[in-house]
Protein backbone atom coordinates (compact mmCIF):
# COMPACT_ATOMS: atom_id res chain seq x y z
CA UNK A 1 0.00 0.00 0.00
CA UNK A 2 3.23 2.36 0.00
CA UNK A 3 2.96 3.44 -3.28
CA UNK A 4 -0.51 4.98 -3.14
CA UNK A 5 -0.90 9.04 -2.83
CA UNK A 6 -1.89 10.55 -0.11
CA UNK A 7 -5.82 10.90 -1.62
CA UNK A 8 -6.13 6.87 -0.88
CA UNK A 9 -8.42 6.29 2.27
CA UNK A 10 -9.14 3.29 4.19
CA UNK A 11 -12.71 2.70 4.58
CA UNK A 12 -14.67 0.74 6.84
CA UNK A 13 -18.60 0.07 6.47
CA UNK A 14 -19.08 2.27 3.77
CA UNK A 15 -17.99 5.08 5.42
CA UNK A 16 -18.48 4.43 9.16
CA UNK A 17 -15.22 5.01 10.11
CA UNK A 18 -12.00 6.85 7.89
CA UNK A 19 -8.84 6.72 7.92
CA UNK A 20 -5.74 7.79 5.57
CA UNK A 21 -3.06 5.73 4.48
CA UNK A 22 0.65 7.00 5.69
CA UNK A 23 3.64 7.43 3.35
CA UNK A 24 5.01 4.51 4.80
CA UNK A 25 1.79 2.16 3.71
CA UNK A 26 0.15 2.16 7.21
CA UNK A 27 -3.00 3.08 8.50
CA UNK A 28 -4.59 3.16 11.83
CA UNK A 29 -8.38 2.54 12.46
CA UNK A 30 -10.06 3.76 16.02
CA UNK A 31 -12.68 3.26 18.04
CA UNK A 32 -13.77 0.47 15.34
CA UNK A 33 -16.82 -1.73 17.67
CA UNK A 34 -16.77 -5.54 18.15
CA UNK A 35 -17.96 -7.37 14.98
CA UNK A 36 -17.99 -8.16 11.74
CA UNK A 37 -16.53 -5.07 9.23
CA UNK A 38 -15.87 -4.46 5.52
CA UNK A 39 -12.77 -2.84 4.91
CA UNK A 40 -11.87 -1.08 1.62
CA UNK A 41 -9.21 0.53 0.09
CA UNK A 42 -10.98 4.04 -1.51
CA UNK A 43 -8.12 4.93 -4.46
CA UNK A 44 -8.74 6.35 -7.65
CA UNK A 45 -5.14 4.91 -9.11
CA UNK A 46 -5.68 1.02 -8.06
CA UNK A 47 -8.39 -1.01 -7.47
CA UNK A 48 -7.91 -3.54 -3.67
CA UNK A 49 -10.03 -6.37 -2.96
CA UNK A 50 -12.30 -6.15 0.05
CA UNK A 51 -11.54 -7.55 3.08
CA UNK A 52 -14.16 -9.26 6.05
CA UNK A 53 -12.94 -8.13 9.26
CA UNK A 54 -14.40 -9.58 12.45
CA UNK A 55 -13.17 -8.23 15.70
CA UNK A 56 -14.04 -10.99 18.69
CA UNK A 57 -12.76 -10.84 22.56
CA UNK A 58 -10.07 -13.63 22.88
CA UNK A 59 -11.17 -16.38 24.82
CA UNK A 60 -9.80 -16.71 28.67
CA UNK A 61 -7.53 -19.60 29.16
CA UNK A 62 -8.82 -22.22 31.38
CA UNK A 63 -7.38 -20.81 35.79
CA UNK A 64 -6.70 -17.38 34.34
CA UNK A 65 -8.73 -14.45 33.84
CA UNK A 66 -7.55 -11.58 31.22
CA UNK A 67 -7.79 -7.85 32.48
CA UNK A 68 -9.82 -5.38 29.75
CA UNK A 69 -10.07 -8.22 27.90
CA UNK A 70 -7.92 -8.48 24.14
CA UNK A 71 -9.77 -8.38 20.77
CA UNK A 72 -9.03 -11.18 18.52
CA UNK A 73 -8.60 -9.69 14.67
CA UNK A 74 -9.49 -12.02 11.88
CA UNK A 75 -9.69 -10.80 8.32
CA UNK A 76 -10.69 -12.99 5.27
CA UNK A 77 -11.04 -11.77 1.57
CA UNK A 78 -14.49 -11.43 0.60
CA UNK A 79 -16.09 -11.06 -3.12
CA UNK A 80 -18.90 -8.33 -3.20
CA UNK A 81 -22.73 -10.63 -3.46
CA UNK A 82 -21.32 -13.30 -1.30
CA UNK A 83 -22.02 -14.40 1.99
CA UNK A 84 -18.98 -13.98 4.44
CA UNK A 85 -17.61 -17.23 4.92
CA UNK A 86 -15.30 -18.72 7.67
CA UNK A 87 -14.31 -21.45 5.39
CA UNK A 88 -12.07 -18.61 3.54
CA UNK A 89 -8.02 -18.45 5.26
CA UNK A 90 -7.37 -15.82 7.59
CA UNK A 91 -5.04 -13.12 6.73
CA UNK A 92 -1.54 -12.70 8.62
CA UNK A 93 -1.99 -9.63 11.02
CA UNK A 94 -0.86 -7.10 10.26
CA UNK A 95 -2.50 -7.04 6.98
CA UNK A 96 -0.28 -6.26 3.82
CA UNK A 97 -3.14 -5.26 0.86
CA UNK A 98 -1.38 -5.37 -2.75
CA UNK A 99 -3.60 -3.95 -5.24
CA UNK A 100 -5.33 -5.92 -8.15
CA UNK A 101 -5.60 -4.53 -10.61
CA UNK A 102 -4.06 -0.51 -12.07
CA UNK A 103 -7.34 1.93 -13.58
CA UNK A 104 -6.97 2.85 -16.81
CA UNK A 105 -9.21 5.68 -17.39
CA UNK A 106 -7.72 6.69 -20.90
CA UNK A 107 -7.08 4.41 -24.33
CA UNK A 108 -4.85 5.16 -26.91
CA UNK A 109 -6.50 7.29 -30.02
CA UNK A 110 -6.70 4.91 -32.77
CA UNK A 111 -4.42 5.72 -35.93
CA UNK A 112 -5.60 6.22 -39.00
CA UNK A 113 -6.50 3.08 -41.17
CA UNK A 114 -7.66 2.83 -45.01
CA UNK A 115 -9.85 -0.20 -44.31
CA UNK A 116 -11.57 1.50 -41.52
CA UNK A 117 -12.28 3.92 -43.50
CA UNK A 118 -14.14 1.94 -45.94
CA UNK A 119 -16.05 -0.32 -44.10
CA UNK A 120 -17.88 2.50 -42.37
CA UNK A 121 -21.40 2.45 -43.78
CA UNK A 122 -21.43 5.97 -44.31
CA UNK A 123 -18.44 5.25 -47.14
CA UNK A 124 -20.19 2.32 -48.54
CA UNK A 125 -23.14 4.04 -49.60
CA UNK A 126 -20.97 6.80 -51.05
CA UNK A 127 -19.32 3.97 -53.15
CA UNK A 128 -21.93 2.74 -54.20
CA UNK A 129 -23.41 5.84 -55.39
CA UNK A 130 -20.82 6.80 -57.11
CA UNK A 131 -20.18 3.38 -58.50
CA UNK A 132 -24.14 4.44 -59.72
CA UNK A 133 -23.01 7.70 -61.21
CA UNK A 134 -20.06 6.13 -63.31
CA UNK A 135 -20.04 2.90 -64.06
CA UNK A 136 -23.79 2.65 -64.90
CA UNK A 137 -23.75 4.63 -68.33
CA UNK A 138 -20.52 2.52 -69.27
CA UNK A 139 -22.29 -0.17 -69.34
CA UNK A 140 -24.99 1.57 -70.94
CA UNK A 141 -23.12 2.26 -73.64
CA UNK A 142 -22.28 -1.11 -74.08
CA UNK A 143 -25.43 -2.46 -74.49
CA UNK A 144 -27.42 -3.52 -78.47
CA UNK A 145 -27.84 -0.96 -79.99
CA UNK A 146 -31.46 -2.97 -81.38
CA UNK A 147 -31.78 -3.72 -77.20
CA UNK A 148 -31.71 -0.30 -76.58
CA UNK A 149 -34.09 0.74 -79.28
CA UNK A 150 -36.69 -1.54 -77.27
CA UNK A 151 -35.88 -0.55 -73.35
CA UNK A 152 -36.54 3.00 -74.62
CA UNK A 153 -39.66 2.00 -76.81
CA UNK A 154 -40.94 0.17 -74.07
CA UNK A 155 -40.86 2.91 -71.88
CA UNK A 156 -42.81 5.13 -74.05
CA UNK A 157 -46.22 3.90 -74.47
Amino acid sequence: VSQLATRAQVVLNGGEHRAFIQKDGTFAVDNVKLGDSLLEIASSEYAFPKIHVRISLKEAVEGKEEEGGRASIAARYVQIGSEWSDNAPVLAYPLRISASDKYDFFTERQGFSIIAMFSNPYMMMVGASLLAVFILPKLQANIDPEALKELQGGTKD
